[in-house]
């Protein structure tokens, strides 16, 4: 609703200033409820608005072949987790935690301005010139004089009444914590276990295995081979299950 009641661009914006900025206050927290609000309070709101917008730009750009590039923006959690993975240990090693963030939050940073290059895809449509013209023709009409009434609100939870959606978020919700618990305990329980150094490597190949399932699960779905006739629906519960 942000989105459309503002700008894609302001929103992916703010969602970049915003990551830095709690990675940056997390770097001098002294407390564990700092620690809560800024990275995990703050963090998480700044990412949903950059992983949001992202995701609104590849639909706008990507009409036929959508869901190649969802392949593809699917591999970035694994290529991220097995890049940062390894900075983070470089980091805290040689410079300490608080420095190490205060990198980090320096390399997010770059989100801010990347998130000043998206452009609304109707700029570059082959009839921009008749759009535009058939716009400024209803503004001088006047058909517009109850565009700000009709503007959605920022905060619309009139769709959170449907079942279907509260089924999916239920599902989403279970399947996110069973996905992403073993990123979280990984490394200390294997710490635990004497691994050692040998921890972050195992992460490591978490990473590279979470990319290859993205690109052959992926690749699998979208595939039309005649000769597989499972229906995508039962492919998707599949890789939840799994």
């Amino acid at each position: 609703a942000f989105c459309r009641r503002k700008s894609t661009r302001l929103t992916a914006v703010v969602g970049g200033l915003v990551m830095a900025l709690a990675m940056l206050f997390a770097s001098f927290a002294n407390e564990l409820h700092q620690v809560v609000i800024s990275y995990g309070f703050m963090f998480g709101i700044g990412c949903g608005m950059v992983r949001e917008t992202s995701v609104l730009m590849v639909s706008q750009y990507f009409k036929r072949k959508r869901q190649n590039v969802e392949i593809i923006a699917s591999m970035g959690a694994g290529l991220g987790l097995t890049m940062f993975t390894n900075l983070l240990n470089e980091l805290i090693t040689a410079v300490g935690w608080r420095h190490g963030l205060q990198a980090i939050s320096a390399m997010l940073a770059s989100l801010f301005f990347i998130g000043m290059f998206y452009r609304s895809a109707s700029l570059y449509h082959p009839q921009r010139r008749a759009i535009l013209h058939l716009k400024d023709m209803s503004k001088k009409k006047g058909k517009d004089k109850n565009k700000i009434e009709n503007k959605p609100p920022y905060f619309d939870f009139t769709t959170l009444r449907l079942k279907s959606l509260q089924v999916i978020l239920l599902c989403t919700s279970l399947s996110s914590f069973g996905a992403y618990s073993p990123i979280i305990y990984f490394v200390p329980m294997a710490v635990a276990e004497g691994l050692g150094d040998r921890a972050i490597m195992l992460q490591t190949f978490m990473g590279l295995g979470m990319t290859a399932g993205s690109i052959g699960f992926g690749c699998i779905v979208v595939s039309r081979s005649k000769q597989c006739v499972i229906s995508r629906q039962y492919l998707l519960q599949t890789s939840i299950f799994g």
